[in-house]
């Protein structure tokens, strides 16, 4: 809310307050209410208010009544006044004797007063008497009883105080505005009429500065219970007064600085104060706050106060001493001194004032001798001793509770050392708080931390900015002279050598001159001090404190060029680094020989050792530029400790010891690079530039990762190695050799002409014999890392002298023991290696001086004077293999030598006579190699040489040298005490071979006469010829053709090794190495290669291949692993396989080629005939890959343009066709021998077996037989133009027999899928073109129709599903399920486009597939399953569509042949056509309708009839055809009428025996129409053609009906709507109307009457006969209709009865016949004579009629019309209706 409104509600509350009593008070108010409504327009509603005197009236008045409740709204109202500035300021004075007047008044009163107070200092001026005012009224407050005023009073002063000096800070700026020149002096009154000096200080300030001034005094006085000048105060507490000094000294000690008036105040009333009340005795309230403002004088005001300020620190350091002191005082000045301390600047100066002047007190040397002294007061107490004494333990102490203190365990701790609030800070205390009994001890630790770090925070920054300084001047200094190629490194330097700085050139000169002499004065006292604390029960964070501190003033001393305390803190540190167990200092007597060393038992390095390594690695780090000599007693301290380390980890974990060896001796240089780390005064990390925690285990603990984590930095202290510079890093180097030297019992002098000895005497480690040597190591790493200085001269040495020298000697010296003289070996060979590498990078001149020291190093390593070793001589050839791998690019000589030094190494293989004897526990020495002796290490070692040679040098090598390395390939070939070099020697001659042949394109091409040659008589000729010497050394052309054929015959003479692997590796090398650079091959070199090389391989193999088993020797064991067969027979079939298929390959690549030569036939028919033989009688795999090759070498090449110019294609075409015809006489031949029989096409080959102990294999497997058919997939092709019936036939015969192999011995699967060869023979099938050869369709389809068959008659196709009997599963047998599958689908592709071919039909072909078809058909479900997992359509349903598709077009097709075809060809396919409908048709079909669904049921009944009606048009409506016989015609028709019956009687005896349909000569039609009717018999004979009197239908036979009887029961047949489609059909037969689907001649829903002759010849002969077989039918269905219906009476008909009757009644009466077909043609009608002609003759001609068939069963149809069923009676009133309208008798 606003002030006008603020103001008005409480006035408006004030006057209904004092409406009675006061009523003046009610006026005022008012007015001021009109003032505050009616301020005027525009104007501030505060500046109004500050200038009108009324405004105040009415709360002043208020605050006179002493009414709480009036007191209590107009002290909100002036202070709401006074903080808007809305109060006159005139009215100041009136207000503060107001205040004071109601001060008396209740708390709320008074804490009213003490808000109004606040604002109104704040927001006017106030000065002098009024202020004085002011602050008495809070001074008053605070005095009063009431807590709550008494702490909001003094915190209301204190806020006073602190913004009346900071108004002094406010007026001296306006001050410096004005420049000082027209602001008066304000005049103040006289406090003080005697002292003048005061006086005159006071009129020098201005208002705010007085006040201040005023004020400080009095508080100065009241404190010093003297009295107030100013406050008019009697006096104060001594605390609070205290309180107030040091706010106002710690706020604004600038003003005490700048205004002298305040600093005579400092010295003439705080000094005196602090003074008198520090020498009594008071209790800790008033000491605290004493010792906090000295605090304040020492840090402040020490340079002003340099008296006193040495008085207070001499009475601090006097407080120290235990003797008169009690404990909380003692603790006070030592948290003074922390806070000193821990103030680095302030050290300074002190040091500056008191210390260096000489004739002051030495304070800061008093300060750390007093520290000290009590440090050590209590020793037990922080456990001193422990740390030394704890060397067995590795036990982390957080902290040291007071339990254990009790118990005698003494320390530091954080926890339990410290207080949580520090005794000088606990203002709020009366009484000394409890204090730990360690805390002094913990306050004098950390001073002396704070003092070694508060040196080296000053120090540090100077130098890192110097030595920025320096190296940027070097680098702006080398950028503009010229760079030399082996100048130092121009980057900022990890190590810095601080020693070249010139620190004295700083601005910060003097302080370093002061800090130098600090250090100097400081550190044995600090060393002591650190010494002591590290001896001590430290917990974690203490030591981690103590030993950074360390750590810097190490490193400051180290900076400052202070030799003396920097070695002495080194030694001090080193020592700690390691435990020192007193079973360190036992030793062995040993001489300076090898000597056996007495192991002892090794002590457990600490956490705390592993932290001062961590720290002395820091100090190594930063100090490295600067130790020299003193490296070698940190590199031993390293070496001890990495020993205690990895001891360490043997202990926590042996699985990982490995993996930590591996780590620290396998570091590779060329992949590590340093990385540089700025050391900072706060941070300790260790350096981890490349560490590995892969090793760890997930379960490791937290001290193995530490282990590790110190491992790395060790290793990172050698990689920063590289920022040493020269005189350094030399420095460097020789410590690690004396180092090494010392170790290994060496007596190598030190520079100084003395023996180097140990710094830590009793701490150095004896190395047992099998330990390798800390100082080699590092001293190759090192050398790797710094490879590009190592041979820069520095003061007349180089590094490369030091410290390849002092390898040498180790690896010569028979002193050190066997495993540090191989570690030496190994560190030469790493830096040579290096040194080689950087040597490329330099000038010619360097490279030539490099190597040729290299090598003269090299050469003295191994031959040493007697004392070489068989390992050393090993370590010579890896180390001579690395030299070849790194830097044999750049070496242009020695290459024979080298070569000697290869051959050498392989010589005669041979046991050695002496081994390297060595024992890991022993430590024994190795013996003397013997030169003459090779062994096989030395092989393994000297062949990568060779293998590098043949890899990446060929281009270095000359002729001579080539035929050296090709040599002495082969002669790595052929040992066998290595299977893997033979093996890789076979790999590098390829290598060779394609540097020649490319050496060749490169050159002018060479022409050569392709002129034939003969082949040659003698192979040893070939021999000589290949093999020759090549005395030129020029590459030439000659030469290297030369070379190549010298490397076939080599690669040759291992094809037919006895070792399967190198063998097989020699032929694909062989076989490649040709097809690769074959083209380029001049004729001359292609007889040479087919007849001495490739051709002979195979006799060469055969004949190896034939050596006993037993000869064969047995492989050495290389410990690789190998991939091996079982037998070695299986060994030679795969090299047979991989010889087979490379020379195929050979033959069909360079076929162009090959029939260039004048023999080329004879290589052709060799090789064909050798792949012949190995088909018949080699094994499996060896016969298939001979038949692969076979399909190989039948790929015809592609003919390139230009590519044969000198032949033409007539003549090639010539050449081809004999070698396809030697081709096809082979693949006849092989199935001849497969199948047991003589040729066909070609003459039988005599000695087909390669050799005479083998014999033919009779168990071909599928496999080969399916290879074998495959050979025509490739020759057929070729051959087809010219393929006749011949050769179709031999082929036919040849497949067919080997489809039904029974002899092999495994057989595929084949009931879902074509077994591979069944699809290789039914490929090869569809393959051949039939179009060009006359009567191959045939052919081939009697071939597929047996192939259909051999389903139907396989035993195993028949127990495809069936159960498996008890025990193991019979053997697979082929079933032809598949194959029957899809042949049928080839027959019908095959009828269909060959169905005009006559021979199809001629030969019985036709007949014999429809034969085939039915058989499936009428086996039904008892064909063979036709899956197993896959599901598939029955093969019955199958042969069935394909039967129909069959005879779709080929009766007519048949019919159209006419004459061409015999009557007895013809009889065969109808007679075929009787079977297949007797099987399909008959009701007594193979149905099993109690193991089928009703759906599956229902399906096949839908099949059967698709099936019915296609025989509908394809067969009942051609079966009329004048060559089908009557017999024929009336099976047809017989097997539809016994197919049309619905049921069955039970008690009929002809119910359970069906009629046979070919009886039909027992039975006459006179018989049945006798049973069937009354008619006399010879009236129904009448009505009986003679073409159909040898017929015979028993109808009721066929019916199973039994007239006038109860006790039947109908039984439906199985096919219900098959039996209804067969009655159907029986009526379409006999009707004139065409069916209403198409007929079999196209014809549709026309009269048969308009259709041709021969059409309708058929309809009537077809209808003849059917329509007198269904009239009896039909009459005898009626007949027993009404039979059963007199003994029925109103009970309904079966189902089964009602719908026949229906359909027969329907039918009937749509029915409308032929003319004539129920009359005999030969009695045609002649007018009646007579009664009984006329009536003959009218029956004849009622008959004749379309409806005759109505008249012929009137008496039935009569008689039926008395049946209770009403839709069967309207059926009949129809038929007889249609009846009577044929004679025109309708309405």
């Amino acid at each position: 809310m606003s002030i006008a409104a603020y103001l008005q509600t409480e006035l408006v509350a004030l006057s209904n307050e004092a409406r009675r009593k006061h009523p003046e008070i009610k006026e005022a108010a008012e007015r001021v209410i009109a003032l505050l409504r009616h301020p005027g327009q525009g104007s501030n509603l505060a500046n109004v208010l500050s200038q009108n005197q009324d405004v105040l009236k009415p709360f002043l008045l208020a605050c006179d009544t002493k009414n709480a409740k009036l007191v209590t709204i107009s002290m909100g109202c002036l202070r709401e006044l006074i903080s808007h500035r809305a109060m006159p300021e005139g009215a100041i004075e009136v207000v503060l004797k107001t205040l004071n007047d109601i001060m008396s008044q209740g708390v709320e009163i008074q804490l009213k007063i003490l808000q109004t107070i606040l604002p109104l200092l704040t927001n006017y001026d106030v000065h002098g008497e009024s202020l004085a005012e002011a602050l008495l009224l809070c001074f008053r407050l605070q005095d009063s009883r009431v807590v709550f005023v008494n702490n909001t009073a003094a915190a209301t002063l204190r806020q006073l105080v602190i913004y009346i000096f900071e108004k002094v800070g406010e007026e001296d700026i306006k001050i410096a505005k004005q420049n000082a020149e027209s602001t008066p002096t304000v005049q103040a009154k006289e406090v003080n009429e005697n002292s003048t000096s005061e006086q005159d200080n006071e009129e020098q300030l201005g208002p705010c500065a007085l006040d201040a001034y005023l004020l400080f005094q009095d508080l100065c006085l009241l404190t010093n219970s003297e009295h107030a000048r100013f406050l008019r105060l009697g006096s104060i507490s001594r605390t609070f007064g205290l309180e107030l000094v040091e706010s106002v000294l710690t706020n604004h000690f600038h003003l005490f600085k700048q205004h002298k008036e305040f600093a005579s105040l400092l010295r003439e009333r705080v000094c005196p104060l602090i003074i008198k009340n520090f020498s009594d005795k008071h209790d800790f309230p008033q000491t605290m706050r004493l010792m906090r403002v000295v605090y304040i004088l020492i840090k402040q005001f020490h340079e002003i106060l340099a008296i006193e300020c040495e008085i207070f620190l001499s009475m601090l350091i006097k407080l120290l001493e235990p003797e008169g002191n009690i404990l909380w005082q003692r603790v006070l000045a030592m948290e003074i001194f922390r806070g000193i301390c821990g103030d680095n600047a302030l050290m300074r100066r002190i040091y500056k004032s008191y210390d260096q002047q000489g004739t002051s007190t030495d304070i800061f040397g008093d300060l750390i001798i007093a520290i000290g002294r009590l440090s050590t007061e209590k020793p037990l107490l922080i456990g001193a001793g422990s740390f030394i004494q704890d060397s067995s333990e590795i036990i982390k102490q957080s902290h040291v509770n007071e339990r254990e203190a009790s118990e005698g365990v003494g320390g530091l701790s954080v926890i339990s050392s410290t207080m949580r609030i520090q005794c000088v800070d606990q203002l709020d205390k009366a009484d000394p708080p409890q204090i730990p009994e360690t805390y002094l001890y913990y306050l004098s630790l950390i001073c002396i931390n704070s003092i070694a770090d508060g040196l080296a925070s000053y120090i540090f920054p100077i130098v890192s900015q110097a030595l920025h300084d320096q190296q940027r001047h070097a680098a702006e200094q080398k950028e503009s002279e010229a760079s030399d190629s082996t100048s130092s490194r121009a980057v900022i330097s990890v190590f810095p050598n601080t020693n070249t700085l010139e620190l004295s050139k700083t601005k910060e000169a003097d302080e370093i001159v002061l800090v130098t002499t600090m250090a100097e004065s400081a550190w044995p006292g600090l060393l002591a001090a650190f010494s002591y604390f590290l001896g001590s029960n430290l917990d974690e964070e203490l030591f981690h404190n103590v030993m950074r501190a360390y750590q810097n003033f190490t490193s400051v001393c180290g900076v400052l060029q202070l030799t003396t305390p920097r070695d002495a803190f080194l030694t001090s540190l080193c020592k700690n680094c390691l435990p020192t167990l007193p079973a360190l200092d036992q030793r062995s007597s040993s001489n300076t020989g090898n000597t056996t060393v007495q192991e002892i038992s090794t002590p457990n390095i600490t956490e705390k050792n592993m932290y001062c390594l961590r720290i002395l690695l820091n100090v190594a780090q930063y100090l490295g530029g600067t130790l020299f000599d003193s490296w070698y007693l940190i590199l031993e301290t390293m070496q001890q400790a990495e020993h205690l380390l990895t001891t360490k980890l043997h202990r926590g974990s042996a699985s990982q010891t490995g993996q930590l060896a591996k780590k620290q001796a396998g570091i590779q240089p060329k992949t590590m690079s340093p990385t540089q780390n700025t050391m900072t005064r706060s941070n300790t990390s260790q350096l981890s530039n490349v560490i590995d925690y892969s090793g760890l285990a997930s379960g490791s603990s937290h001290q193995e990762a530490d282990v590790l984590a110190l491992l790395a930095s060790f290793k990172q202290l050698f990689d920063l190695s590289t920022h040493l510079d020269l005189s350094s890093f030399q420095s460097f180097t020789r410590a690690l050799c004396k180092l090494g030297a010392v170790g290994s019992g060496l007596p190598i002098a030190d520079g100084k002409g003395s023996t180097a000895a140990p710094f830590l005497k009793g701490l150095r480690h004896v190395n047992k014999s099998d330990d390798k040597s800390f100082a080699i190591e590092k001293l190759r790493y090192v050398c790797l890392q710094n490879v590009d200085r190592t041979t820069i001269l520095e003061n007349g040495i180089t590094v490369w002298d030091i410290s390849v020298g002092y390898l040498i000697e180790t690896a010569n010296h028979p002193t050190p023991s066997v495993r540090i003289r191989m570690q030496a070996c190994d560190a030469i060979s790493d830096i040579i290696i290096a040194a080689m590498a950087h040597a490329e990078q330099n000038s010619l001149a360097r490279q030539e001086e490099t190597q040729m020291r290299v090598m003269n190093n090299l050469r003295e390593l191994i031959q040493s004077h007697g004392h070489v070793l068989v390992e050393i001589q090993r370590m010579g050839l890896e180390t001579l293999n690395k030299l070849l791998q790194t830097s044999g690019q750049s070496l242009s000589f020695g290459w024979g030598l080298i070569f000697e030094m290869i051959q050498s190494s392989i010589g005669t293989p041979g046991r050695p006579n002496t081994e390297l004897s060595t024992d890991a526990g022993s430590g024994g020495d190795l013996t003397v190699a013997s030169p003459p002796t090779k062994s096989t290490g030395l092989v393994r070692i000297a062949f990568p040489c060779l293998q590098l040679i043949c890899t990446d040098f060929l281009s270095l090598l000359n002729a001579t040298n080539l035929q050296l390395c090709i040599d002495t390939l082969a002669a790595f070939g052929y040992q066998t005490e290595d299977l893997n070099i033979s093996l890789t020697s076979v790999g590098l001659l390829w290598n060779i071979s394609d540097f020649i042949q490319q050496s060749l394109r490169d050159l002018t091409p060479y022409n050569v006469s392709d002129a034939s040659v003969n082949r040659p008589s003698s192979g040893r000729k070939v021999v000589e010829d290949i093999v020759q010497l090549f005395p030129d050394p020029e590459l030439s052309h000659s030469n290297l053709n030369g070379l190549w054929m010298l490397l076939l015959y080599k690669i040759s003479t291992l094809c037919s090794d006895m070792r399967p692997e190198v063998r097989n590796g020699a032929i694909q090398t062989l076989l490649r190495t040709i097809q690769i650079n074959a083209m380029g091959l001049d004729m001359r070199a292609w007889q040479q290669c087919i007849w001495k090389i490739l051709l002979p391989l195979l006799d060469d193999v055969d004949e190896a291949s034939s050596r006993k088993v037993e000869e064969t020797p047995e492989p050495a064991n290389t410990g690789s692993f190998v991939m091996r067969h079982d037998s070695p027979s299986k060994q030679w079939d795969e090299t047979h396989v991989l010889l087979f298929n490379g020379l195929a390959d050979v033959f069909q690549n360079f076929l162009l080629k090959l029939i260039r030569l004048d023999d080329y036939l004879d290589a052709w028919v060799f090789l064909m005939e050798h792949f012949e033989s190995a088909s018949l009688f080699s094994s499996p795999e060896v016969a298939i890959a001979a038949l692969k090759g076979i399909q190989t070498m039948m790929k015809v090449p592609a003919v390139k343009e230009d590519s044969h110019k000198d032949q033409s294609s007539a003549e090639r075409e010539e050449r081809l066709a004999r070698l396809w015809d030697t081709a096809w006489s082979v693949w006849e031949r092989i199935g001849s021998a497969i199948i047991g029989r003589d040729p066909i096409i070609g003459v039988k080959r005599e000695n087909l077996a390669p050799r005479s102990d083998r014999e033919m294999t009779t168990r071909f497997t599928q496999e080969t037989l399916t290879e074998y058919v495959n050979i025509m997939h490739h020759l057929y092709p070729i051959l087809s133009a010219k393929f006749e019936i011949r050769d179709l036939h031999a082929f036919l015969s040849v497949i067919h027999q080997v489809l039904i192999f029974e002899s092999s011995p495994v057989y595929r699967p084949d009931v879902d899928y074509l077994s591979p060869l069944q699809l290789a023979i039914h490929d090869a099938l569809i393959m051949l073109n039939l179009s060009t050869i006359p009567g191959g369709p045939a052919a081939v389809l009697g071939q597929l129709t047996n192939q259909f068959l051999l389903a139907l008659h396989s035993e195993a196709a028949a127990q495809v599903n069936s159960t498996p009997a008890p025990g193991p599963p019979p053997p697979v047998r082929p079933t032809y399920i598949a194959l029957c599958k899809v042949t049928v689908t080839r027959i019908v592709i095959l009828l269909d486009k060959f169905q005009k071919e006559k021979d199809i039909y001629s030969t019985g072909i036709y007949a014999k597939i429809l034969k085939a078809f039915g058989t499936a058909m009428r086996l039904r479900y008892k064909c063979p399953p036709s899956f197993k997992h896959v599901e598939d359509i029955p093969l019955w349903k199958i042969a069935t569509t394909a039967f129909l598709e069959c005879i779709k077009n080929g009766i007519l097709i048949v019919e159209g042949f006419e004459e061409d075809i015999s009557d007895q060809r013809f009889l065969e396919i109808w007679q075929e056509l009787v079977v297949v409908c007797r099987g399909t048709m008959a009701p007594s079909l193979p149905i099993p309708l109690t193991e089928m669904s009703l759906k599956n049921q229902a399906s096949d009944e839908s099949f059967d009839l698709v099936f019915l009606h296609s025989l509908k048009t394809k067969v009942f409506f051609r079966m009329g055809y004048h060559r089908v016989p009557l017999d024929i015609l009336g099976d047809l028709v017989q097997i539809l009428d016994h197919a049309a019956n619905l049921y069955v009687m039970s008690s009929t005896p002809l119910a359970t025996s069906q009629p046979a349909f070919g009886s039909a000569s027992n039975n006459n039609i006179n018989a049945s129409g006798a049973k069937g009717s009354n008619k006399p018999a010879s009236e129904v004979k009448g009505m009986v053609s003679s073409e159909s009197s040898d017929l015979s239908f028993d109808i009721i036979q066929g019916l199973g009906i039994t007239l006038h009887s109860t006790t039947n029961t109908m039984v439906p047949v199985g096919r219900e709507r098959f039996a209804f489609g067969c009655l159907e059909i029986m009526f379409d037969l006999c009707s004139s109307q065409s069916p209403s689907s198409s007929t079999s001649n196209g014809t549709s829903g026309k009269d048969i009457n308009n259709n041709s002759a021969s059409e309708a010849d058929i309809r009537f002969r077809t209808a003849k006969v059917a329509t007198l077989v269904l009239m009896q039918r039909c009459q005898a269905l009626l007949e027993a209709y009404s039979a059963d219906q007199t003994l029925l009476g109103k009970c309904p008909f079966p189902r089964l009865r009602h719908q026949e009757i229906s359909l027969i009644l329907q039918r009937m009466n749509d029915l409308r016949l032929l003319p004539g077909v129920m009359i005999d043609k030969s009695s045609s009608a002649h007018p009646p004579a007579s009664d009984k002609e006329e009536e003959a003759f009218v029956k004849h001609s009622v008959l004749a009629g379309p409806t005759g068939h109505l008249f012929y069963l009137y008496e039935p149809l009569t008689e039926a019309m008395f049946c209770h069923d009403p839709e069967v009676l309207l059926l009949l009133k129809a038929c007889l209706r249609t009846a009577g309208r044929s004679f025109g008798l309708n309405k």
